[in-house]
């Protein structure tokens, strides 16, 4: 028997990027009107063949890019206005070797990060036109502030660690990290050397690594670019998944919400893919987090001046509530600092909707507090001249398993290789754990769909 289906009126929208070429956020063009089928009960088998993936952030966003090149069609729903936003945009952009990681006494965090550094580049270029030389920093320095949770000794044996972690994983390989040519190395820089203005009185050691980050915001308008032209995606932007639930034809029955409309639609697999409801989606599907979690709201500035490799240094504080400042070049800077960045801390299972919360203003108030933080460390970001218009002030929410804050030595938060997907019968859960990890998560969750081991 054929399906019948009532048409809701949804729209289909693609978010379509112009910040790589022009330095401006992207804008969502719409594009065509396409309705979701309310399906009604009936023996017709579901397509085996069509996949739902909740949440567009850069995991969501690979992992359909990466079931379209495998012959699944893909019904991407997303609750923002635009697909990879949000946490997926406003990062460092920082492709992890590990190094930040020394509290995890195992090591298996540094590791994890290490994997997915190594792919980063690999997959990313099997589903968008990603050039490295367009979207990396500077490399980083590492500086060891004062009253760091880790002493020099005890970060140069992790750091070691990692450098060897690499070379004998690049070896097994064959890949090459973000494609540069560098590996991974670090040096110690003798205080009397200290580049950039950066005060001894704070950085009380610093070390040069060949650490890098990708611009967020550049990669999140190539997988934009990459998901419009994809035939096999349909990408549903400001729809709400309120609730999946099984179905009486062996899939997945899917809730959404869009406009103060419902409907629902079924689906053979569904993948939750999920940054800010998660949790409540998977609970009563039988999945719940390993052990107690928080969500996070953390300022991820960014500046659009333009700038040389020599004006400001790409620089994380090191080991605790610190911060980071990165040089992207022409495409501006990242500038955070935790303790007055990170404004939001809760253990709700679902989190405040704390981006709304903020007037432009008061944004403006965490970036300058942050910039004054950063300009008594680092004396290069108080000659650079920009105007207050040329500053982003964005934030994002963050979910990690952990209660206490960074600033407690035995926190969870500094254990990050417990991510990864859980499934149950055809539903999958996705916690990506770090956004280095995002390309990584991306085919696994392909693998997993398709019932690759």
């Amino acid at each position: 028997m054929a399906k019948s289906a009532i048409a809701l009126p949804f729209t289909v929208y693609y978010g379509v990027s112009s910040w790589h070429q022009t330095g401006r956020p992207a804008r969502v063009r719409r594009v065509r009107t396409a309705p979701l089928p309310l399906e009604r009960s009936t023996p017709t088998r579901l397509d085996p063949k069509h996949i739902a993936v909740i949440g567009a952030g850069a995991a969501g966003a690979c992992a359909a890019l990466e079931l379209a090149a495998r012959g699944y069609r893909v019904t991407l729903f997303e609750r923002g206005q635009q697909a990879v936003a949000e946490a997926s945009y406003v990062n460092e952009g920082k492709v992890h070797l590990g190094f930040i990681y020394a509290m995890d006494g195992s090591r298996r965090t540094a590791r994890k990060m290490i994997e997915g550094a190594l792919v980063f580049e690999d997959y990313l270029k099997r589903w968008t036109d990603y050039n490295a030389a367009a979207a990396v920093s500077t490399p980083f320095f590492y500086g060891v502030h004062r009253g760091s949770l880790m002493a020099l000794p005890q970060l140069i044996e992790h750091y070691t660690a990692c450098v060897d972690y690499y070379r004998q994983r690049a070896a097994a390989t064959g890949l090459d990290y973000l494609g540069l040519g560098v590996g991974a190395a670090f040096e110690r820089v003798p205080e009397v050397r200290f580049p950039h203005g950066i005060n001894p009185e704070y950085i009380e050691h610093l070390l040069q690594t060949t650490e890098y980050a990708v611009d967020p915001r550049h990669i999140a308008g190539l997988l934009r670019e990459s998901l419009a032209a994809e035939s096999r995606v349909t990408l549903f932007t400001e729809h709400a998944v309120t609730g999946v639930e099984p179905s009486q034809r062996g899939g997945y029955r899917v809730a959404v919400a869009h406009n103060g409309e419902t409907g629902t639609a079924e689906f053979s697999q569904v993948v939750n893919a999920a940054w800010f409801r998660r949790l409540p989606l998977d609970r009563p599907l039988g999945i719940v987090p390993s052990a107690p979690w928080s969500h996070r709201y953390k300022f991820g500035n960014r500046v659009a001046y333009r700038l040389q490799p020599d004006q400001l240094p790409s620089l994380t504080c090191v080991q605790g509530p610190f911060g980071d400042v990165v040089n992207f070049g022409e495409r501006g800077f990242f500038l955070s600092w935790y303790p007055t960045g990170r404004t939001g801390m809760s253990v709700e299972e679902v989190p405040p909707e704390w981006d709304a919360g903020y007037s432009r203003e008061q944004r403006m108030v965490v970036f300058r507090r942050s910039l004054g933080e950063w300009r008594l460390r680092c004396a290069d970001l108080a000659r650079l001249d920009y105007p207050e218009t040329a500053v982003d002030p964005a934030g994002g929410v963050i979910y990690a398993l952990g209660t206490e804050d960074v600033d407690h030595r035995t926190t969870r938060l500094h254990d990050r290789y417990a991510v990864g997907i859980q499934s149950r019968d055809g539903y999958h859960s996705v916690d990506t754990g770090k956004y280095t990890l995002a390309p990584l998560t991306g085919m696994a969750i392909a693998d997993r769909v398709c019932g690759v081991a």
